[in-house]
Parts: C-alpha cells; sequence; structure tokens
C-alpha cells in the first residue's frame, strides 16, 4: 500500500460540520496510529467581488482571521486529547492541491467529510472530497456527517480478483482497532430475463468455489502477516457496490480500491463501485490507490 505506516495523518478544515466531524475522526486515528495530525485550512480571497482596491486592504486581516480560527482548532484537540501532536498549516494554493501537497510528504493517510447518503446519487462528492479521491497517492478517507455507525464494529473491505492494495490496508486496520475484518467478494451470472437471475446449482456452486479458491490466494500473505486478525469470508451473488453496503450496516470502516481513469485531467473517475460505495455506506469509507 502506498502511505507511511508511522507517517502523519492529514486532514482537511473548513467550517463547515463534515469537516468538524472528519477533524474529529482523524484526531483519534492520529492518536490510534501514534501520528501527527497535519491540520490543512485554505483561505482565499477570491470569493469576494471587491475592487482591487479594497482587495489589498482586506487580504491580510483575512489571512490573520483564517489562520486564528486553524490555530484555535488546533488548541482545542490538544486540550481535548492529551498527547496529540498536531501541526496546523495554512494553505496558500487552492484545498485540492493543498491537501494534495501534504499528504504527498510522507502521509499515510488523508482525511475529509463527506456530505452524507444519497441514495439516488443526485449529489456528487463535495470539490475538495472530489478531488483528493481522484488524484490522491495516500489511502483517502470519506468519513459522513454521521461518523462511524459503532467504532467497535468490523473492518469491512470488498476485493476485486487481482487486487491487493485494499486488502493489506484493511488488515492493519483491523489489527490496529481490534476488531475482525469482514472480507466482502460479489460475483455475477448473466441474466435470463431483466431483473431475474436464474443460476443453475452446478454452476452455481463451481462459480462459488472458483471466487473462494482465488480469494483465499489474495488473503494469504496478509493472513500471515496478520494472524491475531479474525477474518469472515463473504462470498456473493450480485452486485459489488450493494453487497459492500449491505455488509457495513455495522462497520467502523469500509475499505475499497479506487479504479482511475484519467481521461484528461480534470477526470474523477475512481470506477463504479467506489463511487456509489462513498455514497451509500453508513461508516466512513478509505479508497486505497492502485
Amino acid at each position: 500500500m502506498n502511505g507511511s505506516p508511522n507517517g502523519a495523518v492529514v486532514v482537511g478544515l473548513d467550517s463547515s460540520d463534515n469537516a468538524r466531524v472528519a477533524l474529529d475522526w482523524a484526531a483519534d486515528e492520529a492518536l490510534l496510529r501514534g501520528a501527527v495530525l497535519r491540520i490543512g485550512h485554505a483561505w482565499s480571497m477570491q470569493a469576494y467581488r471587491l475592487p482591487e482596491a479594497y482587495k489589498a486592504d482586506m487580504v491580510e486581516e483575512a489571512r490573520k482571521a483564517a489562520a486564528t480560527f486553524l490555530e484555535n482548532t488546533a488548541e482545542e484537540l490538544r486540550r481535548g486529547r492529551p498527547g496529540l501532536r498536531v501541526e496546523p498549516e495554512l494553505i496558500e494554493e487552492g484545498a485540492v492541491e493543498g491537501l494534495l501537497r501534504m499528504a504527498s510528504a510522507g502521509a499515510s493517510v488523508l482525511v475529509t467529510g463527506r456530505r452524507g447518503q444519497n441514495t439516488f446519487l443526485t449529489v456528487l462528492l463535495g470539490s475538495v472530497s472530489g478531488g483528493v479521491i481522484a488524484h490522491a497517492t495516500v489511502p483517502t478517507v470519506l468519513v459522513p456527517l454521521e461518523g462511524a455507525p459503532d467504532r467497535q464494529g468490523p473492518v469491512v473491505v470488498g476485493v476485486a480478483p487481482g487486487e491487493p492494495e485494499p486488502v493489506g490496508f484493511a488488515f492493519e486496520e483491523a489489527e490496529r482497532r481490534g476488531v475482525p475484518l469482514r472480507v466482502v467478494r460479489s460475483w455475477m451470472y448473466p441474466q435470463a430475463f431483466p431483473g431475474y437471475m436464474a443460476v443453475p446449482p452446478q454452476e452455481q456452486a463451481r462459480r462459488e468455489a472458483e471466487e473462494t479458491d482465488e480469494l483465499a490466494q489474495l488473503l494469504a500473505p496478509a493472513r500471515v502477516a496478520h494472524p491475531g486478525v479474525a477474518v469472515d469470508v463473504q462470498v456473493v451473488l450480485g452486485p459489488a457496490e450493494e453487497a459492500i453496503v449491505n455488509a457495513s450496516a455495522d462497520a467502523c470502516l469500509v475499505v475499497v480500491g479506487a479504479h482511475r481513469r484519467h481521461t484528461h485531467h480534470f477526470s474523477q473517475h475512481i470506477g463504479r463501485v467506489p463511487h456509489r460505495v462513498l455514497h451509500l455506506a453508513p461508516a466512513p469509507v478509505a479508497v486505497i490507490p492502485r
């Protein structure tokens, strides 16, 4: 996996409720890892449509206000979590660019907020969270406004064929938290009629045996490296995103791989499955780059 195991936890901060929930999650994660929490707060005068003369007078005051907000937040975290090392940083460039730069400097994980569940996928991820998910080179966790349903729940990982990156990260997180790991693999069968899946029993048994065997081989190195992690393997017939979301009702963390397809500079395609899991899973979702 990318990122240093003991590297900093980087989190983006703004004034929204989503960002505050993500900040608290990131602070707990930094304590759990024994890592530094680096808080990035982007500030800008671009939102103010003012004459240049007024901008010149206001820019320093606006920057000071942003720095005060950032430092006050950092101090609040230090008081509430003794032993937590906090490094606030005022981001001078755009939020996405700044967080990616901070994460690239040896971070173990990058954390942002998520707007919430959206059953019909009619609202996209926020521009910052969408940007970092699309381009981050370290594991990125999106925390929903509700936080984690159960902090002592299992870690859930969706595992596609030939995709070891999420497996290693998921085992590490389960071991770190002292919780079981729930491994989900799904498979599909051609539909005989729209909305109806008829799978001959022999074919279903054959496919499930094949998927289980391939999955066991993929999990084997991580099982050896983390022998204390209890593992529950689920091989399910149906769409992958549905299987992962259904398995994550009580999860403390969901882990998926990013299947990126950068067709142009502004592309944010991470694949259908991680995209839908990000919107629908009730727990924080970690997206692991390949």
